[in-house]
């Protein structure tokens, strides 16, 4: 493969690290790379002293070096050109057209924020960076951040890459002073008990240098062993200084200028900080933990992805000053957890963010590039998926989430939109295509592109949430059909239907319409039987959400300590819901106080459809007598699914509450509000299902003894269940390869 990098050669700080190691890497694995300065300077020198192959594009007309870019990618025969920066952008936009090979940039930054405080520069450069990326093939952000930024403002996900920066953790630090001798340069008073906190970077504004001089102001008194000290200068500079002695902590703040020698600063530092408004993945950090210092940082960027908050370092959101100080209040009294946050940072970050790994990532991006690019000149395969999404439900997100992976396994190629009641926040947390669910153009657009129509998962097929949703759902199937969309209703669920006239109509779409339906439980199979729905394909499956996993265990942990959960206490989970309209939270409550006091389990209350279930899960808390928790932050799917995996048993209404502890192996209780919950419980061999209508906190308290006493066996059950899943992708393929 033969890649051309193209960047503007004025590069500084991170993103001319990022740049000249990666393609200093590139070179000695692809062996043909080369890389285009558009301007002399310390860049292209130290590039040259690197060994990699610069050429130095500059005459002095736009056009001119336009015209030399095209012929050195012309005459080097380069199968696709990487752009870095403004400038390189601007070059890349206009030279796609011309020379016929894809064009893909790196985004180290928010570009809204490029030039920030200065407006000149903000609506001429800034502007023309922004249209500039408007015409490029494919986009790589240096964090998930970034690329979640891209696709929110509209750029298609299926050209948008993720790569994080990475540092050689091979490469020992070699500081030229020891620790007492270059806080001695400084002037820092010191000696064994001084806390040693730094931060190196320009004094700008996005970087919110002032934060951190507070929460230091903030446990001056509690803390009078903390020193800090800020390397770098720039426009806040006497800001930064005024600010440290009108706080009374100009004894504690020390500025040390432009580090050049970092190695000498982090063999100094205890505790690394970094309070950014707006970051990338920045190589300080990285340094910083190769050294070994315990880490502090804003949550932005990259910074959740690396950290895993209270297991290996800390996060604060941006310009939260009390958290900050609370944070490296903790950390001074307790030398021995920075100790071990660090070391298991180093060994995290040395194994996800090593130069080898990047460069590797780097690669596989490309490979990508050029698919995307081919399959884009052709017509690319694409399915449609509709479900009840978008709403914040974490069984639904977990379904679409599942959906989305076993697609990525039988149709790689495949470009995905799904129908959400919240497009832009499909696109963002799924990166596939959305539009929204009750747009017809959209929609018909959508199937008429469309090699498949995936109507599912979930209980769609059902008029006990309303009719018109069962209408919505029919319609939706009628359509694809009308537009020559083949249709598989996905792993669902079927009823109740109660209405007859609904029955009826629901089971005469159902019958001339669908082409393959795979069921997620026996029920709903003998549910259609019986509405004598018989010319479709119908396969028993499983619900799609068996095939997900649980978080990594450092993420899960991460989760506790943040909703402030001891992992060493025995809970038991609580998924409750309300239920038209009735008022059953004091049982709930009640029953999880007398199972705290026969049992001693602490009750965690669950919120599965967050914005609707946490207000429900603090209510039954207030009405509680005993210890209990209420997970508070809503949580990504993989992480619920770990929290449940840490409960000793789970109590649900929630259907993926206890889809999700079943996977895991949690004994599960099941409050049966909808026929869905029984159909589960019976599915896999589960004889605790109370009914909603008569459930007491007595018989909750009577199930948990018995389920205690008892040890699950549904253990084969749940085998032969994850076997039976598989045939809804099978299902599908079967569809897709016919296409």
């Amino acid at each position: 493969m033969k890649v051309l990098h193209l960047i503007g050669g004025g590069d500084v700080g991170g993103a001319k690290t990022h740049v000249l190691s990666l393609v200093a890497q590139l070179h000695k694995r692809l062996s043909d790379v080369v890389l285009v300065a558009l301007r002399d300077g310390e860049f292209a020198e130290d590039a040259a002293k690197m060994g990699i192959p610069v050429e130095v594009v500059r005459t002095g007309n736009f056009f001119r070096d336009l015209s030399r870019v095209a012929e050195i990618a012309k005459s080097h025969g380069s199968d696709l050109i990487h752009v870095h920066g403004a400038k390189a952008n601007l070059f890349g936009a206009v030279l796609r057209k011309r020379i016929k090979i894809p064009v893909v940039t790196t985004v180290h930054s928010d570009y809204r924020l490029d030039y920030l405080g200065n407006r000149i520069k903000q609506y001429t450069n800034g502007l023309l960076n922004t249209l500039s990326l408007r015409f490029l093939d494919s986009y790589i952000g240096v964090t998930d951040n970034f690329a979640d930024m891209l696709i929110s403002r509209g750029f298609d996900p299926y050209h948008i890459h993720v790569i994080y920066n990475g540092l050689d953790f091979d490469q020992i630090p070699k500081p030229s002073m020891t620790r007492d001798e270059y806080l001695t340069s400084l002037g820092i008073p010191h000696d064994e008990n001084t806390v040693i906190c730094s931060l190196a970077a320009r004094f700008h504004p996005v970087k919110d240098i002032g934060t951190v001089i507070r929460a230091v102001a903030k446990i001056k008194d509690t803390c009078p062993e903390l020193k800090l000290i800020l390397g770098g200068d720039g426009e806040e500079g006497e800001y930064l200084r005024q600010l440290a002695v009108e706080l009374g902590v100009s004894d504690r703040v020390f500025f040390a200028g432009w580090v050049k020698e970092m190695d000498n600063l982090l063999e100094a530092t205890d505790i690394g900080l970094l309070s950014s408004l707006s970051e990338s993945f920045p190589y300080s950090v990285l340094e910083a933990v190769r050294s070994k210092c315990t880490m502090v940082t804003s949550a932005v960027g990259g910074m959740p992805v690396l950290i895993d908050h209270g297991a290996n370092g800390m996060l604060f959101t941006p310009q939260d000053v009390d958290a900050l100080a609370s944070h490296l209040e903790y950390l001074c009294k307790h030398p021995d957890v920075r100790r071990d946050m660090a070391e298991k940072l180093y060994e995290k970050a040395s194994t996800r963010y090593s130069i080898s790994h990047m460069v590797s990532c780097q690669c596989e991006i490309y490979e990508r590039v050029l698919e995307t690019y081919q399959a884009d000149q052709g017509k690319p395969r694409q399915i449609t998926i509709c479900g009840s999404y978008g709403q914040g439900n974490a069984g639904d997100d977990a379904i679409l989430k599942a959906l989305i992976g076993e697609f990525a396994e039988i149709a790689p190629d495949a470009r995905i939109t799904v129908m959400s009641r919240n497009p832009k926040k499909t696109r963002v947390s799924y990166r596939v295509r959305a539009i929204y669910t009750f747009n017809p153009f959209r929609m018909a657009a959508s199937f008429l592109r469309s090699q498949l129509y995936i109507n599912g998962g979930g209980s769609l097929i059902q008029d006990v949430t309303s009719s018109r949703s069962l209408y919505f759902y029919l319609f939706t199937i009628i359509a694809a059909k009308i537009l020559h969309c083949p249709v598989m209703m996905y792993g669902c669920g079927i009823g109740p239907v109660s209405k007859p006239f609904n029955r009826r109509f629901a089971a005469y779409v159902i019958d001339r319409v669908a082409d393959t339906i795979t069921l997620r439980d026996p029920g709903s199979l003998s549910e259609l039987q019986k509405m004598n729905v018989s010319k479709p394909k119908m396969i028993l499956a499983a619900d799609p959400t068996f095939s997900l996993p649980s978080a990594d265990e450092t993420v899960v942990k991460s989760a506790l300590f943040s909703e402030g959960i001891n992992d060493d206490i025995p809970r038991i989970a609580f998924a409750i819901r309300k239920w038209k309209g009735e008022d059953k939270l004091d049982l709930f409550a009640r029953a999880a106080d007398l199972v705290y006091e026969k049992f001693g389990l602490t009750a965690t209350l669950i919120p599965m459809e967050y914005e609707r279930d946490l207000p429900v899960a603090r209510e039954i808390q207030s009405r509680m007598k005993t210890p209990s928790t209420v997970i508070g932050e809503k949580h990504s799917v993989f992480a619920v699914i770990g929290i449940l995996s840490r409960m000793k048993l789970i109590v649900g209404m929630r259907l993926h509450a206890l889809v999700f502890g079943a996977g895991q192996g949690v004994p599960i209780i099941g409050i049966s509000y909808d026929d869905k919950v029984t159909r589960f419980m019976e599915y896999i061999g589960e004889e605790f299902c109370l009914p909603y209508e008569t459930v007491t906190a007595e018989g909750i308290l009577s199930c948990v003894e018995k389920v205690l006493a008892a040890p699950t066996q549904m253990e084969e059950a749940m085998k032969n269940i994850r076997i039976a899943e598989k045939e809804n992708r099978r299902a599908a393929k079967e569809i897709l390869d016919r296409e």
